[in-house]
């Protein structure tokens, strides 16, 4: 342990009752803290309030005195990264500070969001990874105004080969006690197992300082303890590197229309609020934007850091153009994801703010802009790749590989001694292939039945149907591309085999059957949730109008306007809407459930309810006169992170 002092402090107290032939017995225990975290403290200690503690009890942090698996003091931490991928979640940045006397991790809050923050097990303890039951850490916070303010949060292990989740809750409560310790328990069923990337991921769920009037915690992380049944400390290897399960650094695309074969267009900007960066002039003005890049079809992107919102700056040096020094979907109008790292403006929106269809003729520059501090890694185009999010995903086909204009990953129907099931291909389903490749990929579909209008067809490739949907990752084939390349609305019945292939040699990863989710990118996006969570039929997530005392405003809900739930459930979700006004044509209503409004577009993580839809569930166009509150329900456990109003961008 680091605080050496303290611990030769606490050795000759010790040796001292020892030599007096002091035989009392230091009789410790673990008790919870309001939100369930375990503390170590001694049985004469009470737990108190700030303002009702024992005035001998100084202000120094307190923490058991331990061996630590990893104390920071070498200032390694490639073994922790912050993951992105929720819609809530951070960009937080990490370094080595000097935290309680001693170094400890710093997570600095950038974006006012949820940090989450993984810290790879496996890698530190290697092939002791099956021995792990406990891991504990000192947990500390600051926020910058100087103030203290309770923060609570939870750790979540993801253990065994599915990397399953279990959970546990820490908090810092009191100014007294920070840092305070946390601890994740793996109980039966939760061991960790080597070789798949067992972790832990500590985020900050509740920050008591912007509630208040504050800024956002900082986290410092320190003393990190894994231990074995026993309570023995297991020995870490700091000097690993983070090894990301798949999918773990995936960029956030949600909300994003999905584009291919993008083409950089700058980079390396930024500026103050509301000035624009450098950006880049045309061929014809002497830069390196080629004009004709931009046509329909396409969408430009801006991957940016910014608390703020990011648009672009059309200029035009032009004579008689129709535009000058133009601002191009300011205002909430581009496209972002939830992380705040990307947005997006389309050839639409071009044309829209240009007010020409041929504002390409008179461009001259182009820039970007925000209302915040900024800064710009690339401003690239690309083309709309037709890929759509899918729900009631089923797998089909697990992959293979071959070369070019070679066929594998072969899916036999059952008819012929294979595992697919060809009634699972119904009208309106797509075809999900899951791929790398340098080339593009299609189906080839088999018939060996006697009489059949095909026996070996090429699907996607160069036939009449058209080539699939492709982002160069993922190719999707619709139902009626199969009908169209097969020649037969019943090709079902005649099918014996689906095999994937492409131009170039290939690999395949997976094969699914799923169908359109329906949702949609949005634009305007306005908060009007901060989420909840709740059992099966239970309700949560109260959004209250700002008539019953809530911070809803019922005149944000539009015609038009899309409302957007980010969740977390095995179920699916909907909204409840309430009114407590006499005489309402509605009072408790479920929307999106079983009514004649159908259920919400749904992909599993994001679910969209239309303004058209609520009218329908609460039979009435007038339906926000009477709104008084709405709240999240599912048919299973459930949680929501947030819920927004927004407009659709097709």
């Amino acid at each position: 342990m680091k605080a050496k002092k303290l611990f030769a402090l606490l050795l000759c107290a010790i040796m001292l009752l020892s030599l007096v032939g002091c035989k009392e017995k230091e009789d410790t225990k673990e008790t919870d803290s309001p939100t369930g975290v375990t503390d170590q403290e001694t049985d004469k200690e009470d737990i108190k309030d700030d303002d009702t503690e024992d005035k001998k009890e100084t202000n120094e942090p307190v923490v058991e005195v331990k061996e630590a698996s990893i104390d920071f003091e070498d200032g390694l931490y490639e073994f922790v990264a912050v993951y992105k991928a929720p819609s809530n979640a951070d960009a937080s940045e990490l370094s080595i500070a000097d935290f309680n006397n001693s170094k400890a991790l710093k997570v600095t809050n950038m974006n006012g969001k949820i940090p989450y923050i993984a810290i790879d097990i496996a890698s530190l303890v290697g092939d002791k990874i099956a021995d792990v039951r406990t891991i504990t850490m000192d947990v500390g916070t600051e926020h910058p105004d100087g103030k203290f303010y309770a923060t609570s949060g939870k750790i979540t292990a993801y253990s065994g080969e599915g990397r399953r989740e279990s959970n546990d809750p820490f908090s810092v409560y009191l100014a007294t006690k920070n840092p305070n310790t946390a601890k994740a328990v793996l109980d039966k069923g939760e061991e960790f197992i080597s070789g798949y990337q067992n972790m832990i991921i500590l985020s900050l769920q509740t920050d008591n300082g912007p509630s208040a009037g504050g800024p956002n915690a900082n986290i410092f992380i320190d003393n990190i303890r894994v231990m074995d049944e026993a309570g023995n400390v297991i020995k870490a290897d700091s000097t690993v590197a983070f090894a990301e399960p798949p999918g773990f650094s995936e960029v956030d695309r949600t909300n994003l229309i999905p584009v291919k074969n993008e083409i950089e267009l700058w980079s390396n900007d930024g500026d103050i609020a509301y000035k624009q960066g450098t950006g880049m002039n045309t061929l014809a003005m002497g830069g390196t934007i080629d004009p004709a890049l931009i046509k329909e079809n396409t969408v430009i992107n801006i991957y940016y850091e910014s608390q703020g919102d990011m648009w672009l700056v059309a200029q035009s040096w032009e004579d008689g153009a129709p535009f000058g020094w133009q601002r191009v979907a300011d205002g909430g109008a581009s496209i972002k994801n939830p992380s705040g790292t990307i947005a997006q403006i389309t050839y639409e929106q071009m044309v829209e703010y240009c007010q020409t269809d041929d504002f390409v003729t008179y461009l001259s520059q182009l820039q970007c802009e925000s209302d915040l501090d900024w800064t710009v890694s690339s401003v690239t185009i690309g083309e709309r790749s037709g890929i759509v999010s899918l729900r009631d995903e089923i797998e089909i086909g697990s992959g293979g590989s071959a070369g070019e204009y070679a066929q594998s990953a072969d899916m036999t129907t059952l008819a012929w001694g294979g595992t697919l099931d060809p009634a699972l291909i119904q009208p309106g389903c797509i075809i999900n292939i899951d791929y790398k490749s340098e080339g593009r990929m299609w189906l080839v579909a088999q018939s060996w039945a006697d009489g059949a209008p095909f026996s070996w067809q090429r699907v996607g490739f160069d036939g009449p149907e058209g080539v699939p949907a492709d982002d160069g990752k993922r190719a999707q084939i619709t139902y009626d591309q199969l009908v169209q390349a097969c020649g037969t609305d019943d090709f079902v019945t005649y099918l014996s085999q689906l095999q994937c292939e492409s131009d170039m040699p290939w690999e395949v990863y997976s094969v699914s059957i799923g169908y359109p989710s329906g949702i949609v990118s949005v634009k305007n996006e306005v908060q009007i949730g901060n989420g909840g969570s709740a059992g099966e039929y239970a309700q949560s997530a109260d959004m209250t109008t700002l008539a019953w005392d809530g911070t809803l405003d019922p005149a944000l809900i539009q015609p038009g306007c899309v409302i957007t739930i980010d969740y977390k459930s095995d179920g699916f979700i909907w909204l409840v809407a309430q009114s407590w006004v006499d005489g309402a044509p509605f009072s408790w209503q479920r929307v999106g459930f079983d009514g004649p409004e159908g259920k919400p577009a749904d992909d599993g993580k994001r679910a969209q309810i239309t303004y058209d839809q609520l009218v329908q569930a609460c039979g009435t166009d007038d339906f926000v006169t009477y709104l008084s509150q709405l709240q999240c329900e599912s048919d299973m456990p459930w949680e929501v992170y947030k819920v927004t109003l927004g407009y659709p961008v097709y």
